[in-house]
């Protein structure tokens, strides 16, 4: 039996979203991106990861599911 994991940005109160969709709230800049980075490349989606210098191999995961709003951005 393969083994599953759940990632996903919340906040404190388990919003994802504002109620409009927005998602400004998040931080997006910061110390903690390269943590973040670091911890689970795999989460960033491919078309970027060379324009922010992710080299590194999966960690956690075999597939990534984003919804389309935030693999739009």
């Amino acid at each position: 039996m393969r083994e599953l994991k759940y990632y996903v940005a919340c906040t404190v109160d388990r919003l994802i979203a504002r109620e409009n969709g927005s998602f400004d709230f998040f931080l997006t800049e910061g110390e903690h991106i390269a943590g973040l980075i670091e911890l689970f490349p795999e989460a960033v989606p491919a078309h970027l990861r060379d324009a922010l210098g992710v080299r590194a191999a999966n960690e956690w995961f075999d597939a990534v599911l984003m919804g389309r709003r935030t693999y739009e951005v």
